[in-house]
């Protein structure tokens, strides 16, 4: 018999959840909007687009290994090639890391209703992490964190803004760890969604120069605001003294041809970013408002998702059921940690029209069930 490693036993494969066609056939419905996953409704800039099909004319022959991208994202930051490393997504610089840099005996140090790669990575490098709850406001207490730091911690995880609760550690409270932080410990910001934050709060969210420290490392994707969430391309931005060793370890030419080609085009069109932040803002807003006016407890966000707190996981079942049966996937969150909750992305504002509409018929009370029958579904 084929053994693995005994700590993978505690490591559970990722629920990327139901597809459009599946809910479809499961509630005879014809219309059926996916708002799980936090991609960009508008898909992905032309220039992108046109860059990934050409690049296919070229998939026999293997990649430059990120250089030029590398290259024009040092350009993009204002800092040298050796500060950047560019990988599949940055999902897999979080395992990445976790593997590089934590020794046995060390542990790293999050806070609860994180982001679940943060514990998949760490439980992967056979490592272990602690947590601190949030604050009420379903914000990372920052003081909290500090104060768990004992002589096992060797690295801090920080999504900000975080996934799922969409809140944000702005500039003061940042810069008040980043200072309080021992320069023998990794902080690794997460900042996948980054360009929604900087558009909503332009005055607190932290600049890259306040957070540009020889232990900090910050991880960003071309998912999210770029929309090439299926082409698998992140990158790190840090120290070269500590990129070095992320370079040196990511596979050699990956990230893949076309996600590179693709990635290079997408971030010279930041009109496209632009575009997809504005939309978002504005979709962001009629959801807020639209749940306030339905009696649900909306956090607020700062990135492109609402959680919506239903006060216990019961209700939480039920609200995400009804979104289905109402043509409409989003996320439940039992496996971040938070059974109370759902998380809805944010779409075109067609989908956010039709989105209002139900929250407002009474979706976030339990004891409300919706048929295809009863919902209004679309012309396709």
């Amino acid at each position: 018999m084929i053994t693995a490693n005994p700590h993978l036993q505690t490591i559970s494969a990722y629920a990327p959840g139901a597809t459009p066609e599946q809910i479809k056939a499961q509630f005879g419905l014809e219309h059926v909007e996916k708002l799980a996953s936090n991609e960009n409704p508008l898909g992905c800039s032309p220039a992108a687009r046109a860059a990934a099909i050409g690049a296919l004319d070229s998939v026999n022959l293997y990649n430059d290994g990120g250089q030029l991208l590398r290259s024009r994202l040092a350009e993009f930051h204002g800092v040298n090639a050796a500060a950047i490393s560019v990988h599949n997504g940055s999902d897999a610089i979080i395992h990445q890391i976790m593997r590089t840099f934590l020794l046995p005996g060390e542990t790293a140090l999050s806070s609860d209703g994180t982001f679940v790669s943060f514990r998949l990575a760490v439980a992967g490098a056979d490592r272990s992490y602690r947590t601190v709850p949030l604050s009420p406001g379903f914000a990372y207490d920052t003081h909290a964190i500090v104060d768990a730091i004992d002589s096992s911690t060797k690295l801090i995880y920080i999504a900000n803004p975080n996934n799922p609760t969409g809140t944000h550690v702005d500039r003061a409270a940042l810069t008040s760890l980043l200072n309080r932080v021992p320069d023998h410990i990794l902080v690794v910001l997460d900042e996948a969604y980054v360009e929604y934050a900087r558009h909503l709060h332009p005055d607190s969210y932290p600049s890259e120069a306040e957070t540009s420290r020889p232990n900090v490392v910050r991880l960003r994707t071309f998912s999210k605001a770029y929309g090439l969430a299926s082409l698998r391309v992140g990158y790190a931005v840090g120290h070269p003294d500590v990129m070095q060793w992320l370079i040196r370890t990511k596979l050699p030419f990956d990230p893949n041809g076309v996600g590179y080609a693709a990635a290079i085009a997408a971030l010279d069109d930041q009109d496209f970013v632009r575009t997809t932040v504005e939309l978002n803002a504005q979709c962001l807003s009629i959801i807020t408002a639209a749940a306030a006016d339905a009696g649900l407890h909306a956090v607020a966000s700062s990135a492109n998702f609402v959680m919506i707190d239903l006060s216990s996981s019961k209700a939480a079942t039920g609200f995400h059921r009804n979104l289905l049966e109402g043509g409409f996937i989003s996320r439940p969150l039992a496996s971040f940690g938070l059974p109370t909750c759902v998380r809805i992305s944010t779409g075109t504002l067609e989908q956010t029209q039709r989105l209002v509409e139900l929250l407002r018929s009474g979706i976030g009370n339990p004891s409300n069930t919706f048929s295809s029958s009863s919902v209004h579904q679309p012309a396709v």
